[in-house]
């Protein structure tokens, strides 16, 4: 069976994640990139993905914002057995996807959590203790 992954956003964040998924992992010939601009409606990027959805097609759909135009538009395209929706979508969890070539939401619900342990905030902790006043 054939895949597809769809990047859906609100403006340019799939066009953008699309972008940076190549830069790393080179050209994707099965991955989509839509983005609601402003005056758009979220239904007429759902059309163009569902138009592309046969039944020889395993679908993931990675969607931007839980409860979101884009996001909830697409959740009726879940009624098929060949299509995964995911929201949240960030870059190492696009990529691990991507990479994989997965389409099994066991395999995926395994890979959110990975992907969650690695959101964490980073910082550089001060040196502390000795002033060097010792030194001399």
């Amino acid at each position: 069976m054939k895949k597809a992954y769809f990047l859906i956003s609100h403006n340019e964040f799939a066009r953008g994640l699309q972008k940076a998924l190549e830069m790393i992992i080179g050209k994707q010939d099965n991955l989509y990139a839509y983005g609601l601009m402003p005056g758009s409606h979220p239904d007429e990027i759902i059309a163009e993905i569902e138009k592309q959805i046969t039944d020889d097609i395993e679908a993931v759909i990675l969607g931007d914002i839980a409860g979101g135009s884009v996001c909830n538009s697409a959740l009726a395209l879940t009624t098929r057995p060949n299509v995964v929706l995911i929201t949240g979508t960030n870059l190492p969890l696009a990529m691990e996807i991507i990479v994989t070539q997965t389409t099994d939401k066991e395999t995926i619900d395994t890979i959110i959590s990975s992907v969650r342990e690695g959101m964490k905030t980073l910082e550089i902790e001060p040196v502390t203790g000795d002033s060097g006043d010792d030194f001399f």
